[in-house]
């Protein structure tokens, strides 16, 4: 079996109470192995395999390409097939991670992946500021590691962000990124399965990534966006001419299935075309830069083994916010101190690993949902779903959605405001097992999303002030980096979450609410005991105690115009004093985009390898 769930046995504490680390915690992990564990891939392989469709490997003679791409994640998967497309270019892809195993395409099971052998399984360092009842004062930061990268592990939600987002980006001096240069490449991949695509102003339709809502939506998930819609939000696509909005979120999916990058851009192409080379288990360890500042390869290692792999146009970093700017500082292009004090030879100086941000949001406002409405299931009746859900083969039922996850919204916090500052998320909980072991909880979320008796609504700040860093650790400079995140280093990023927070309560007196009898739970959490619940003192205690990140870190390889000190890459995505390398992912972002981060990371990779192709093309005329 390719996927290997989190170890309950190392996770859970001594004398915990949860459901998540009860008896049948483990029976259930064991079943989803069981039945989801394997890949689609892994079985197509085999078969071709056994009808000797495969060559041998070519490991051991000069690897040579056109292109070499790292990273095999929401813009990896872009470029690549976008380069293989031409066939007289060969183009390797490297992925540190295993074949996309079946567990990720079930909607409902997306939260089992944290913490899973397909998960980088970071974390942020202990700042004093936030994160406060986590254990170690550290919050996890999950990263896709596996085919299809974040994309593989993530919620799913389809989201932009706003127009304005990108206007930003090309008044910062990104020549080619304001919203009218970047609408046409958000189009291009989009194959938009619902009215939406009606729109195509806004939508495209003959992509390669499906859009399209779960077929399965329960009563407390509409009461939410009936509840924001009573309280003066449209229900609107948020993706059109206005982010202002409620609505239930359009995904990354297809009847019932999550549709990953991997599963959209190169499952129909991987075992087509020759000249496109796909290595799962390789994680490269340095970009070769020789003494004309030319990238010319790179070296990985896979199954033990040291390998090089030599690129005679182009070496194109996919690998992340995190894995990319960790790439670059190891092959000595970063911050010209921090790599001297690690004996690492300086190709090029420059802030990589810098700018880092990440919307923040938290968890502890709980809206607790009465039997009559509860979604909770038996252990027998979850067990069911699986094997039913197994069995069909158009999916449908509580396992084809992601729960209240797709449940957003986005408001103003003040009304003179361009754009808006806040956007909800919500997540699923088991009430009584939350308010009891709140930060423990947090931790091992590892049933399907559409069963719970509670709802965790997350307020997320859209602009964000305070700025982080990553740096290599300086014991294993391989090993996981040092992620500073910084969350409300710059105070006053507490100031929209508590607006936030206010606007959120007031839902509760919404006809919605009171018409499946919902309210919010008004029990204090442990760490914030000492202050009154609801007030401004309270909500801030809970964010900078129960920190929790959206997974939306962004900006380590920053993209900006020459006289930008902090930049890497320029808006073409070339990083700065050495040719024939780019940085193509949500890691060149300048500023965050308000809003989920999957589909403008898809989006980068389509404009940033039309540079690419932009470029060569003029080297051939």
């Amino acid at each position: 079996m390719l996927w290997q769930p989190i170890n309950l046995t190392e996770t859970c504490p001594a004398n915990t109470q949860l459901s998540a680390c009860s008896d049948f915690a483990f029976v259930y992990l064991n079943i989803l192995v069981r039945l989801y564990g394997d890949s689609r891939d892994r079985r197509i392989q085999q078969c071709r395999e056994e009808e000797g469709r495969i060559e041998e490997s070519i490991e051991k003679k000069r690897e040579e390409y056109d292109f070499i791409v790292v990273g095999a994640g929401s813009a990896g998967c872009v470029v690549a097939n976008r380069l293989s497309a031409v066939s007289e270019w060969k183009v390797l892809l490297l992925e540190a991670g295993p074949e996309q195993p079946d567990v990720t395409l079930v909607p409902a099971l997306s939260t089992a992946l944290i913490g899973s052998n397909i998960d980088w399984s970071y974390s942020t360092e202990p700042d004093g500021k936030s994160c406060l009842a986590r254990r170690e004062q550290r919050c996890g930061w999950p990263r896709g590691k596996v085919m299809g990268g974040s994309s593989s592990i993530n919620a799913m939600a389809y989201v932009r962000g706003n127009k304005l987002d990108f206007d930003t980006w090309a008044d910062m001096g990104n020549e080619g990124w304001s919203y009218k240069d970047v609408l046409p490449y958000f189009k291009k991949s989009e194959k938009n399965l619902n009215v939406e695509g009606l729109n195509r102003k806004y939508h495209g339709v003959d992509g390669k990534q499906s859009v399209a809502r779960f077929p399965y939506i329960d009563r407390p998930c509409i009461m939410l966006t009936d509840a924001f819609h009573e309280r003066g939000l449209p229900i609107a696509d948020s993706n059109g001419a206005s982010q202002l909005s409620t609505m239930q979120s359009q995904a990354f999916s297809q009847d019932g299935e999550r549709v990953s990058t991997n599963n959209a851009f190169i499952e129909p192409v991987r075992y087509k075309r020759k000249n496109l080379t796909v290595k799962t288990k390789a994680e490269a360890t340095k970009i070769l830069i020789n003494k004309h500042k030319v990238a010319y390869g790179v070296k990985y290692i896979r199954d033990g083994y040291l390998y090089t792999a030599y690129a005679k146009k182009e070496v194109i970093v996919s690998a992340g916010s995190i894995n990319s700017p960790k790439l670059l500082m190891l092959s000595g292009v970063g911050p010209k101190e921090h790599l001297s004090k690690l004996n690492i030879p300086v190709k090029k100086d420059l802030a990589v690993g810098e700018n880092l941000h990440d919307h923040v949001t938290f968890n502890g406002i709980i809206i607790a949902l009465p039997n009559r409405t509860s979604t909770r299931v038996s252990n027998e009746e979850l067990v069911q779903d699986l094997y039913e859900y197994k069995q069909m083969k158009i999916k449908h039922g509580p396992l084809a959605s992601n729960g209240p996850a797709s449940s957003l919204a986005f408001i103003k916090t003040d009304p003179d405001l361009p754009a808006p500052d806040i956007q909800y998320q919500v997540d699923h909980a088991f009430l009584k097992e939350y308010i009891r072991e709140p930060e423990i909880y947090d931790q091992i979320v590892i049933f399907p999303t559409p069963f719970y008796d509670a709802l965790l609504p997350r307020t997320m700040i859209l602009v964000p002030k305070s700025r982080g860093k990553l740096l290599l650790n300086p014991h294993n400079p391989h090993g996981k980096p040092l992620v500073y995140a910084n969350y409300f280093g710059d105070p006053t990023d507490l100031i929209p979450i508590v607006k936030g927070v206010r606007f959120l309560l007031s839902l509760e007196n919404t006809k919605a609410f009171k018409s499946l009898g919902a309210y919010f739970d008004r029990t204090p959490l442990k760490a914030c005991r000492d202050y009154t619940w609801g007030t401004d003192e309270y909500i801030v205690c809970l964010a900078r105690a129960y920190t929790s990140t959206p997974y939306h870190p962004v900006g380590t390889c920053k993209m900006g115009p020459r006289w930008d000190e902090k930049a890497v890459v320029d808006p073409k995505l070339r990083v700065y004093g050495v040719s024939g390398l780019r940085v193509i992912d949500s890691s060149i972002m300048p500023v965050v985009t308000r809003g989920n981060t999957n589909a403008p990371s898809i989006m980068i990779g389509e404009r940033g390898v039309a540079f690419v192709f932009e470029d060569w093309k003029k080297k051939h005329c």
